[in-house]
């Protein structure tokens, strides 16, 4: 009897890639309905404003007349990447060849969103179509390789090579990318709370209505990813510009006008920073410190072997850390507004050697601690007996038969 064949990865790629642009597609006609309405326009028009927010949020851009819009929105990224996670999920009943059906996805995904840039394009309003493409590629193979992989159990064919010491790099160097996040996101939220009150005189100035609130209240709530990838920035320490001639890092925030937004209420007000605050600057190498410590060599425990994996697991959280923030930054309008959010590069070039670094120091703590916490059980057998064993009564196959 022939074994059944393993089914075909192409059907549900495709399937997953149509209906999460049509599931990304609804969501942005939801949020430009409730900003926007679509009584003052056509069906058309509605349609194309639809997938320009769709596409804006793949990281395509946005030109219109004068004004640029370059910012990738990464919250609204996140949201495209779990509309596709979920519908994968849906979609890929049966087991597939996950490679395949991931690369698959993020193809077609690249071409609709291709075909949807060139679609929308008209007058002066035009979305890049090369990165539209690109950013769904990115989305659609991320996306449907998590969703598959979670919905069949089968996140270790999401591994690129069997090599023991490339998994314990990258599974070590999470931790150090999540504690940077972590306390970034600390900060962000702790500065909305102290003002608090300047963010609600915004809300007020801006006064947006019932459906300009929702969609203000869900555009303030998609940027705070991008503020702590910001801030994620400052604590590296290149810092983050919002507009030409502004700035904001460890030393202090030099701002101008900035965007009326509620959300940047967040940022710290101008003039130099207390003293304290450039302690925050040892969270980067903390963090890859953590990575270093979070390192498994295996049986392997010589020293050279563990720092390296240290190190490489460190650098590793500072190279993925350096591109996150890379592609948080970007125009978000006209005039001096065309410079926003970190270095391109900087970031990258910083991240990388110093929480190397702290991964060297957190691979020779664990080395070390490792080494001392099998010292008592080697030293017990050559010692001798306590005093409280000197005392007791001999056992029964110890004791002398005297009869």
């Amino acid at each position: 009897m022939p074994e059944p064949s393993t089914p075909s990865f192409l059907r549900p790629a495709f399937l997953t890639a149509l209906l999460a642009a049509l599931g990304s597609l609804a969501v942005a006609a939801v949020f430009v309905l409730a900003a926007r309405g679509s009584a003052d326009q056509s069906f058309a028009g509605f349609a194309r404003s639809a997938t320009r927010t769709w596409l804006v949020s793949l990281g395509s851009g946005l030109e219109a007349g004068d004004i640029s819009l370059g910012l990738v929105p990464i919250g609204a990224t996140l949201i495209c990447i779990t509309v596709v996670a979920l519908t994968a999920s849906w979609i890929v009943v049966d087991p597939v060849e996950l490679p395949a059906f991931a690369a698959t996805a993020a193809g077609a995904s690249g071409v609709i969103a291709g075909i949807g840039s060139a679609a929308s394009n008209a007058g002066d309003i035009h979305t890049s179509v090369v990165r539209a493409a690109v950013g769904a590629f990115v989305v659609g193979g991320l996306g449907s390789a998590i969703g598959a992989a979670l919905r069949h159990r089968a996140t270790a064919d999401l591994w690129p090579t069997p090599n023991a010491d490339v998994r314990a790099v990258v599974r070590a160097s999470v931790p150090g990318v999540l504690a940077v996040l972590a306390a970034s996101a600390v900060i962000v939220l702790a500065l909305l709370i102290v003002h608090i009150a300047r963010a609600g005189d915004l809300w007020a100035v801006l006064d947006p209505g019932f459906g300009g609130g929702f969609a203000l209240a869900l555009g303030c709530v998609l940027a705070i990813p991008t503020l702590v990838l910001w801030t994620a920035s400052a604590l590296i320490g290149p810092g983050f510009a919002l507009g030409t001639d502004t700035s904001v890092d460890l030393s202090g925030a030099h701002l101008g006008e900035v965007p009326g937004l509620p959300v940047l209420a967040a940022l710290p007000a101008p003039g130099q920073f207390a003293g304290w605050v450039f302690v925050l600057g040892l969270v980067p190498l903390a963090a890859g410190a953590l990575a270093g410590w979070k390192v498994d060599p295996g049986e392997r425990e010589d020293l050279l072997t563990r720092v390296g994996l240290g190190a490489g697991a460190g650098g590793l959280a500072g190279l993925v850390l350096g591109l996150l923030i890379a592609v948080s930054g970007g125009a978000v309008g006209p005039g001096r507004m065309a410079d926003a959010g970190p270095p391109m590069l900087t970031p990258l070039l910083v991240a990388v050697p110093v929480m190397a670094l702290g991964g060297v120091i957190g691979a020779l703590l664990g080395h070390y601690r490792g080494a001392r916490a099998t010292q008592p059980e080697d030293a017990s057998t050559s010692r001798g007996p306590r005093l409280w064993k000197r005392h007791q009564p001999p056992s029964p196959d110890r004791r002398v038969d005297e009869s």
